[in-house]
């Protein structure tokens, strides 16, 4: 059987993700005064930080993960690093639960709007989440809530080491990508769900996106994993050009590991199967889907058996193909 995968890709002009999901109203400014949304949000600073002269702005995405209805983590602050050992604390009037699996695509959620910040050159963000009892949960698919384990994220956080700039008098947007399929951990012996964060932090200016259809007897094929045309369809995403498509290996990590990965869903807008994969930089990728997501099992091995009948040996790909995202520009790519 012939397998196509029709493709748009539409890469984003400068500035677009700014204002896709997010809230653009506050502007250019930087000096946060009488800006209700500083309200609330406790800032702290350790010895050596300079004055906050300019802002920034964070929101969460994540790309998604099979098997889960919902993934909650519960914020309760953030911490900005520089590279001289500076810090400096935002800590949330209340703690905030986001449902990471209801974000997707160019879906962002945001955690910090228009907080004042030192400029300078960073090199990490830390998330501190709560740990109270079921404060951070995921929910089986047609199952019942369960507790997600986050070692350390009350403590040292969930972080991200990264080197970024915020600029002089400048005001930046930022957000934070987590990848579910990477990050959740299924214990078999105990049953219990763990996160080990895997996330990048991208400023909005500086990122693209693929967008693509794809055709519902792909979806149905034989080769897939069962006949359920909305179940275990995803699309994984590599680096450079004439990548060979890999899996997920958190023990022996790859050039041929994705870099993220899409779920491809029934668009009722458009009667399409669409996929997204959002903010990636500027650069060349190679794409490919599979209907087998569901044989990626990233299990925490915790007695040597990850309790799946599947084996990650029956992960196929179809329709690779190579793409360009060039954030300056818009460009379609024909099937």
């Amino acid at each position: 059987m012939l397998r196509t995968i029709k493709l748009f890709l539409a890469l984003a002009l400068s500035g677009y993700l700014m204002g896709c999901g997010t809230d653009s109203s506050s502007g250019d400014r930087t000096d946060g005064s009488g800006d209700a949304s500083t309200q609330g949000v406790k800032i702290s600073t350790s010895s050596g930080s300079g004055s906050a002269n300019s802002n920034f702005s964070l929101r969460i995405t994540d790309a998604p993960i099979d098997g889960l209805e919902n993934v909650v983590l519960q914020f309760i602050a953030v911490e900005m690093k520089l590279k001289s050992g500076a810090w400096t604390k935002y800590t949330l009037p209340a703690p905030k639960p986001i449902d990471l699996l209801a974000l997707q695509g160019l879906t962002t959620a945001d955690l910090l709007i228009n907080m004042p910040i030192e400029a300078g050159e960073y090199k990490q963000v830390r998330f501190i989440v709560d740990d109270a009892p079921m404060a951070n949960r995921v929910k089986v698919k047609g199952g019942a809530w369960k507790e997600l384990q986050v070692p350390g994220g009350s403590t040292t956080g969930l972080k991200v080491n990264q080197n970024f700039t915020i600029p002089d008098d400048r005001k930046i947007n930022f957000t934070v990508d987590f990848d579910l399929r990477k990050s959740v951990k299924l214990q078999s012996k105990s049953g219990k769900y763990k996160f080990k964060a895997k996330m990048k932090l991208v400023v909005d200016t500086d990122v693209g996106f693929i967008r693509g259809s794809v055709h519902p007897s792909v979806l149905m094929d034989k080769s897939c994993s069962d006949g359920d045309i909305d179940t275990h369809n995803a699309v994984y995403v590599y680096s450079g050009h004439n990548t060979t498509p890999g899996d997920i290996d958190e023990d022996s990590p790859s050039n041929n590991e994705p870099i993220t990965t899409s779920m491809i869903q029934y668009d009722y807008s458009t009667g399409l199967y669409m996929f997204e994969a959002a903010f990636l930089a500027e650069g060349d990728y190679t794409i490919a889907f599979t209907c087998n997501a569901n044989a990626e099992v990233l299990d925490d091995d915790d007695d040597g058996d990850d309790g799946d009948d599947n084996d990650d040996d029956a992960l196929q790909f179809f329709g690779v193909q190579n793409v360009s995202i060039l954030v300056t520009d818009t460009t379609f790519l024909k099937p």
